[in-house]
């Protein structure tokens, strides 16, 4: 068995079409799923659909399914990558135009997959390339090996680790401008150093 236990008692239920393991299956994996996509696609709608195209991936898959809940994981978040890189052409053929009535960007406090990141920890983010925040938050908000993200990333080994401490390097880098500083009411804020 591997370190996904959960995931691994449900490979059976999978290979057998079974709408319970699948329900399981995305409560275990769904959230980590949609941070990856949305990071990828910076856009919640568009992040749900390619973890929705995921599952019936996996649906159609599921007989042929090979390996354990690590192997399962990582196949999940292949697919939600060549999703999300589908979209990401399909964009670039047809480009929208953004309206008054439709914000370039949700905000993270209004239910965003990436809840929980600061906004200057979001802006971080948004500074590095689309490799560098793909395998940083597959490292660390999905919280895969750096093996698996290496293979979710068709990257070798070697290369998705040196790209991982790249990437880790330069968001240090652009979060060492804020500091904390008390406020009179004795709570911690961030501001920026000038």
């Amino acid at each position: 068995m591997s370190e996904y236990r959960e995931l691994d008692l449900l490979i059976d239920g999978i290979k057998s079409r079974s709408d319970a393991a699948f329900a399981e299956v995305y409560r275990i994996t769904g959230e980590a799923l949609a941070s990856f996509a949305y990071s990828m696609l910076r856009d919640r709608p568009s992040a749900e659909d390619a973890v929705q195209q995921a599952f019936l991936e996996l649906v159609r898959s599921a007989p042929s399914i090979r390996g354990d809940g690590r192997s399962l994981r990582a196949w999940l978040f292949r697919s939600v990558r060549f999703s999300c890189l589908d979209e990401i052409r399909r964009r670039g053929r047809r480009p929208e135009i953004p309206t008054d009535a439709m914000p370039e960007r949700v905000d993270v406090a209004d239910g965003d997959p990436l809840l929980g990141l600061d906004s200057e920890l979001e802006a971080a983010l948004a500074q590095l390339t689309e490799q560098q925040r793909n395998l940083i938050v597959l490292r660390h908000v999905a919280g895969l090996s750096g093996a698996e993200a290496a293979k979710v990333m068709d990257m070798k080994r070697p290369a998705a680790y040196a790209a991982t401490s790249r990437a880790e390097k330069r968001l240090r880098m652009l979060l060492e401008y804020v500091e904390y500083s008390p406020l009179p009411s004795s709570q911690p804020r961030r501001i920026r150093r000038t």
